[in-house]
């Protein structure tokens, strides 16, 4: 079945490509391109299948550039979009983009094994969604009217299965060019369905609605009922070892032989704003010949590796205009402003409300140690008397909750620009723990906002080798856990844990002061005890192993000279960065409805383009 779709009218009011040195300057990043007008109309066939090598067929729909006037597919040869999707929108398979098919680009839009009417089975995240895209890049790139170039697109579980793909390819693969939004590598399982082995409110918020969203085939039931069921009941699903093949970072390393531009794009209330960043770090050591779990340094950046993380959520802040900038860019060799670059890390600084060009993390050559202490103080300098102080495994309102700690105002403000740890020297009372710390920009009128938040669970606290960024003084700034195995506590024998909180960009303004908060479980409106979850990474429900270790446990949270417990901060000077000017996104795309909308964010339209 085919059927036409009209042009956008955003795309139609679109003026003429400028060229380089123009004197006008655009609304779009970099400033010397915008979309060129509309030429076609998307006619698009919805009975497409593709047979890969092991017999499976996938389904599918492809959208052809139509000449308006005629009704005809347009002639000549063009690049082809992929985009692997397995979501419905009211009840039906959603469509192809038209925005791109408009402007040049047939768009293929396919659905995963195990999803949509494609044959197989649902093994989400894996090699085998890789495997699958390459074969379809090869097929993309073969079909009526393809020019031999393919980019790949999607947000979440579809950025996914672009990154699979763009790492699975070979270095002479037809794919030139991925955007992959509202997604990462390495930290589904840290940050999203769990952090550090604490089951989190998404993982049972989105589960009962996989098949709202994807459809009731029996891979779609069959996979999420036996992952949650795995999780929870502490299975395999619940430790690393399971997610080895599942967007491991080192992904990064095998796109970045391939050549592969990448443009990752997320938002500060993203689920999994840190797998994008840190997707986007491993992407620049790969570059430079780093390993990927390392920290970047000063070696020049390499502009085909680009993230945005701006003041948005979950598959938002997104805009249509730009994917068009960023495949022109590398599909069509347009020198459009965005691929010449030194800081191609483009991120919105909370606090100030700015939006900054940097080229990574970190860019703090010694984290701020600031030493829990006596009444609720934390201070620059280490306490010279030992303390303690009680924490009760239970709700946060409940007596013995959670526990405060301070700092004085920053007379001056201050900006927080990269990763945040904490090192916590506690004892309990039972065979584990559980921490979560929640840090808070508070002004002097007393109102606060949270900066980040993160959690480690006692008996997951083992560091893995080499995978850690640790200053030479010992201090860890960014743990990353093992998750391999539990490995129960000695009760009431002090111990050290490192909690790794949620890296963030954030200015800190004059004399505001921060505020740490312990806890053991979620504030309510994270896990509330009755009714549905919200859609956030927070620590919710226990699995069933962690429900025989942790309740009733009494904690004794340690500070001084011989047991250190510190919060750990990349500080800087308030509004160190310059702002690039931004202005709300031109051509903004609603990922829900999938439509074009007006825009309720911004995007930086300086680049730092190299002159």
């Amino acid at each position: 079945m085919k059927r036409k779709l009209g042009p956008l009218l955003i795309s139609m009011i679109a003026t003429t490509a400028l060229p380089v040195g123009a004197q006008s300057e655009t609304e779009y990043p970099g400033r010397i391109w915008e979309p060129s007008k509309a030429r076609y109309v998307a006619t698009v066939d919805e009975e497409v299948s593709i047979t890969l090598s092991d017999g499976t067929v996938l389904v599918g729909a492809v959208a052809y550039p139509t000449d308006p006037a005629t009704g005809d597919r347009a002639e000549g040869e063009f690049p082809v979009i992929v985009e692997f999707s397995p979501y419905l929108r009211l009840a039906q398979p959603v469509s192809p983009n038209p925005y791109l098919t408009e402007h040049g680009y047939i768009y293929a839009l396919v659905r995963p094994r195990g999803t949509g009417g494609s044959q197989g089975e649902l093994q989400q995240f894996t090699s085998q969604d890789g495997r699958d895209g390459a074969e379809v890049v090869d097929w993309a790139a073969e079909i009526e009217g393809s020019n031999g170039r393919v980019g790949l697109l999607g947000c979440s579980y579809p950025g996914a299965t672009a990154l699979a793909t763009a790492a699975e390819v070979e270095p002479d693969s037809p794919l030139k060019a991925v955007i992959a939004a509202c997604i990462g590598l390495d930290m589904q399982h840290r940050q999203v369905w769990t952090t550090n082995g604490l089951p989190n409110a998404a993982l049972n918020a989105y589960a009962p609605r996989a098949t709202y969203l994807m459809g009731d085939q029996p891979s779609v039931l069959d996979y999420f009922s036996g992952f949650v069921e795995g999780v929870m009941a502490g299975g395999p699903e619940a430790y690393d070892g399971y997610w080895r093949d599942r967007l491991p970072l080192s992904r990064a390393k095998d796109i970045v032989k391939n050549g592969i531009p990448v443009l990752l794009w997320t938002g500060w209330d993203d689920i999994n704003e840190i797998g994008g960043i840190h997707a986007y770090l491993a992407m620049q050591n790969a570059a430079a010949g780093r390993p990927v779990f390392s920290p970047m340094n000063d070696d020049p950046t390499d502009p085909r590796w680009q993230i945005i993380v701006g003041d948005w959520g979950h598959a938002k802040g997104l805009d249509a205009g730009v994917y068009l900038q960023w495949f022109e860019t590398w599909l069509k060799d347009v020198d459009t402003g965005i691929g010449n670059t030194s800081t191609p890390m483009h991120v919105f600084e909370k606090g100030t409300d700015r939006w900054l060009n940097l080229s990574g993390y970190p860019v703090v050559d010694d984290t701020s140690e600031w030493y829990l202490g006596p009444n609720g103080a934390l201070m620059m300098t280490p306490p010279g008397i030992e303390g303690e102080e009680r924490l009760n495994w239970g709700d946060p309102t409940s007596e013995n909750g959670r526990l405060v700690f301070s700092t004085s105002p920053f007379a001056e403000g201050a900006t927080i620009a990269g990763p945040i740890s904490a090192t916590i020297f506690a004892s309990t009372s039972n065979t584990n723990l559980e921490l979560i710390a929640n840090l808070y920009d508070v002004a002097p009128d007393g109102t606060s906002k949270r900066i980040s938040v993160g959690a480690v669970l006692g008996s997951q606290s083992r560091l893995a080798d080499g995978k850690s960024w640790t200053e030479p003084d010992g201090t860890v700034t960014w743990p990353w856990h093992e998750l391999l195995r539990d490995d129960y506590l000695i009760p009431n024998e002090p111990a050290r844990f490192d909690l790794f909180l949620a890296i963030r960009q954030w200015g800190v303004a004059p004399r505001h002061n921060l505020r740490l908060e312990l806890t053991t479980q979620s504030h309510t409106d994270a896990c509330p005890v009755e009714g549905d979850l919200p859609m956030i990474s927070e620590p919710c429900r226990l699995t069933a192993l962690q429900a025989e270790t942790l309740p009733g446990g009494a904690y004794q949270v340690l500070w001084g000279p011989d047991h250190a417990s510190t919060l750990n901060l990349p500080l800087l000077p308030y509004r160190l960065f310059p702002e690039a000017a931004s202005r709300p996104a031109p051509t903004a795309w609603d990922e829900t409805t999938r439509s074009m909308v007006e825009a309720t964010t911004t995007l930086p339209m300086e680049w730092d383009v190299a002159k």
